[in-house]
């Protein structure tokens, strides 16, 4: 369930009064070039997808048309069943390192990111974010341990971060 709040929290960040529900927040820091310009890129993104009816959620085709283009870009294209089952034979042959690595940097198909964008499978919520130097820092929110943040990744990835940590996930 999107807390009622998060839209303002993409794009003002939380009034001095408020206090973060659930479990708390936690931390991702990225790092890039320009993190002005990613945390600008990913809450044009967000934003978006928080406008959209909950009760009527767009098919892929219409996000498409929906969120920005370079976003859109950015996605990997769905591949195709031979695709799949070679990216999985090689993502078996690698130790757990590897293996980590190779879904670091996997490009997400735009309908996998959908699936995890919908008000039903969210669990993480935009807090705030903050800006020093060549880092970027996003809190979120979390209603419950462990949660899935992975599409907020590649959300922060495909705006251009080069580098992502989060010690508290």
């Amino acid at each position: 369930m999107i807390t009622p709040g998060e839209l303002r929290h993409v794009l003002r960040g939380p009034r001095p009064d408020e206090q973060a529900a659930g479990v708390g927040l936690v931390s991702v820091t990225l790092r890039a070039e320009a993190p002005d310009t990613v945390l600008g890129r990913s809450r044009e993104v967000l934003a978006t997808v928080l406008r959209a009816p909950a009760q009527s959620w767009p098919t892929t085709a219409d996000w498409a048309g929906l969120l920005p283009a370079w976003f859109v870009t950015a996605c990997a294209d769905e591949p195709t069943d031979q695709e799949q089952h070679e990216w999985l034979q090689r993502w078996r042959s690698l130790d757990g390192a590897g293996r980590s690595r190779a879904e670091a940097e996997k490009r997400w198909t735009l309908s996998s990111w959908l699936s995890w964008l919908e008000p039903v499978e969210r669990d993480w919520f935009w807090w705030d974010a903050t800006i020093d130097g060549n880092k970027g820092r996003v809190l979120l929110e979390l209603p419950g341990w462990p949660a899935p943040v992975g599409a907020l990744l590649w959300l922060l990835r495909a705006a251009g971060a080069d580098s992502i940590e989060s010690p508290d996930l």
